[in-house]
């Protein structure tokens, strides 16, 4: 089976910075991060179709991809990444192959988005991370009507480019760097998700 390559440098990209803060990575949390660099690709005003793949929202208010699914279980049968318990960890071989990758200049943009992704993380754990993107309009969609729902259609981007350009307005950054809007916007949406608490 030939692998989507935009999923499998994600990927590569993505276990590589999560591994890093923790040791191991589970594959819900690549998809997670995977949502939120793609997410990030839309605040740069990059068409969602360059991503090169898509996701759905499960009923669970996750983020889901068949394409990481897919490469997720590929690196796991090539020995490229070992199961350690119910987490995963990378091999020197797949460290390699995303050196490899990580050096051809079409993976430049995506990059940016990932490492900015993966960043947040400095400032949140990754189910902080998970509940925050919770909130964001189409996730939260999902979960309210128990079925899995394609993400990121026309209607969704407009109500994320609105968010997106208030975000820009209030930074006041066009070209910055993506990791500030990635922490505030994150932010804006876990307070959200807290309970209001009567006075």
């Amino acid at each position: 089976m030939r692998l989507n390559p935009e999923a499998t440098f994600d990927c590569l990209f993505l276990a590589d910075r999560l591994q890093q803060e923790s040791g191991t990575f589970s594959a819900p949390e690549i998809h997670l991060f995977g949502y939120l660099a793609c997410l990030l690709w839309l605040y740069r005003r990059r068409p969602v179709t360059d991503w090169g793949y898509s996701f759905v929202g499960t009923e669970l208010g996750a983020p889901f991809s068949l394409d990481i699914d897919q490469t997720v279980k590929a690196l796991v049968e090539r020995g490229h990444c070992a199961r350690v318990q119910e987490r995963l960890r990378m091999s020197e071989f797949a460290e390699q192959s995303l050196r490899e990758l990580n050096s051809l200049v079409l993976n430049q943009e995506r990059a940016e988005c990932l490492h900015a992704a993966c960043a947040s993380t400095a400032a949140f754990s990754p189910g902080m991370v998970g509940t925050a993107l919770g909130q964001e309009p189409e996730l939260r969609r999902a979960r309210a009507v128990p079925m899995s729902r394609p993400l990121l259609e026309v209607s969704a981007r407009q109500q994320l480019y609105v968010q997106f350009d208030a975000l820009h307005h209030s930074l006041g950054q066009e070209r910055g760097d993506l990791r500030v809007p990635a922490v505030v916007w994150l932010a804006a949406l876990y307070r959200s998700s807290e309970p209001v608490q009567r006075r």
